[in-house]
């Protein structure tokens, strides 16, 4: 089997890891955060310590049983593979690993940090985020030739967002991140006469950005355009009541979380046309894997077939004939006519089939789709699925049954750094497998750890790759559009 440094020489063009973790030690970060927040708010959140390790603070069986706490991560980085373990931590030392890993560019993601989006203090939130924001553009800086580390960005208003991109666009930071939605308070908490699809009690509700949100993001959206930015949502960004639910089991709560994470999201940002006002810039769904996208596209437009507003003509109780219906429960009663009490007809007619309409019953206005090809256009060119390197899902970005032949546009994530990834230098390797094995084609490996990457990344900022170790291999030959 060739090594990771094999098939990088032998593919004959660059390898970008779109999604790959650093372990930022936290007291290094302390002098920024001084900075951001002022000496006593540092001293007060240093205190207290961050939601992760809040999140994490330990339970018993019996506090877990009686509160039904989900079971968190634990063991989570790599103790006996050392190398690998400072290799997330270090720049330099990955910078001089990266012909062995065979990767010419990295796009690097926190992991130490990533819930700060979930702050709930907005001063201390804005300053945490503004605060390790400088501390990854002085880390990581100096390395630009061969890595980027990702910006977070809070986004409980579109204002703090806005303002957050604008002093990463000062900081010369080149990627950003944003949460995949933010908990709200219920302005009318949950009694105990409530929908039954609500908890009783429940006092919160899950805001994604798009469709019924409490904001308008679209400027961020528009700032996100005007300064080169893809819009990249990282999972474990915040914290999402109600998709972890074991209170023994890690691993049962990790199978599928971030895709569970990211499917509201894009059914928010699709349904709530904002890849239709926004063509231009790449949605980005990281860490997630992109089967369950072909299936979020193929559900999506099998709706709009059944439900599009003349398809409803279809389901109008007003064309119901009632006389016709009733006829044919008057002419074949069988048993139903010795069970019922009282007359069919008259019970047929009062079948109660209506339900609740909403005021706008054209469900896909926002989007302004009038074919399934528009659709499929506003998904597939849209959003970016990131994909690790065991992730044999990725093969249904390419099957021929995709509707309208579509593409979905898979991306490359290592996730070094985490406890997923054994061998920092097998990654590569692992990956081609499916080319190996006859799964993929070169030429689609190649969209996914090359061609699609370079167009997620450079869609709204040409320049992304200026002065990098692969700027003298572009431009590539973009792959079409479905």
């Amino acid at each position: 089997m060739s090594t990771s440094e094999q098939i990088h020489d032998e593919v004959g063009h660059p390898i970008i890891d779109a999604d790959g973790h650093v372990l930022e030690v936290l007291e290094a970060t302390y002098p920024h955060l001084r900075d951001s927040l002022g000496a006593t708010r540092f001293e007060e959140w240093r205190a207290r310590g961050p939601i992760a390790r809040l999140a994490q603070r330990p339970r018993t069986t019996e506090d877990r049983l009686r509160t039904r706490t989900p079971q968190g991560a634990w063991w989570g980085t790599q103790t006996v593979n050392v190398r690998d373990r400072a290799t997330a931590t270090l720049p330099a030392l990955l910078a001089e690993r990266s012909a062995e890993i065979g990767i010419d560019y990295f796009v690097l993601y926190p992991t130490n940090t990533l819930l700060t989006c979930a702050e709930e203090d907005p001063d201390l939130r804005q300053g945490l985020c503004a605060g390790f924001n400088s501390f990854f553009a002085d880390i990581y800086g100096p390395y630009a030739s061969q890595m980027t580390m990702a910006a977070l960005i809070p986004m409980h208003t579109p204002e703090e967002a806005i303002a957050e991109l604008e002093h990463c666009n000062d900081l010369g930071i080149k990627v950003v991140c944003f949460p995949e939605g933010v908990a709200r308070a219920l302005t009318e908490p949950a009694g105990p006469d409530c929908n039954p699809f609500l908890f009783q009690g429940q006092a919160q509700w899950f805001d994604s950005f798009g469709l019924d949100s409490l904001y308008d993001y679209d400027p961020v959206w528009a700032k996100c355009q005007a300064l080169g930015y893809a819009a990249t949502f990282h999972g474990g960004m915040t914290v999402r009541p109600g998709i972890n639910w074991s209170i023994s089991s890690y691993v049962a709560n990790h199978v599928g979380q971030f895709a569970m994470s990211m499917y509201p999201l894009a059914k928010s940002l699709l349904f709530g046309g904002v890849t239709r006002r926004f063509p231009d810039v790449p949605f980005v769904l990281q860490e997630c894997g992109v089967s369950w996208g072909m299936q979020l596209l193929v559900d999506a437009i099998e709706h709009w077939e059944k439900r599009n507003v003349d398809a409803l003509e279809m389901l109008n109780p007003a064309r119901l004939d009632r006389d016709e219906l009733a006829d044919y429960f008057e002419r074949y009663p069988g048993r139903l006519g010795d069970l019922v009490e009282g007359d069919l007809f008259d019970l047929v007619s009062r079948f109660p089939i209506a339900g609740n309409v909403p005021d706008e019953p054209d469900e896909f206005a926002a989007m302004g789709v009038s074919t399934k090809a528009d659709i499929v256009r506003l998904f597939a060119d849209s959003f970016y699925f990131g994909c690790e390197a065991d992730d044999r899902g990725m093969v249904t970005a390419f099957l021929p049954s995709n509707p309208g032949g579509a593409r979905l546009r898979a991306v490359l994530g290592s996730d070094i750094g985490h406890w997923d990834v054994t061998d920092i230098a097998g990654v590569v390797a692992e990956a081609h497998e499916l080319v190996d094995e006859g799964f993929l084609t070169n030429e689609q490996w190649r969209q996914v750890v090359f061609d699609n990457p370079v167009e997620m990344l450079t869609r709204v900022n040409p320049d992304f790759f200026a002065g990098t170790v692969v700027a003298d291999r572009l431009p590539i030959t973009q792959p079409a559009s479905p």
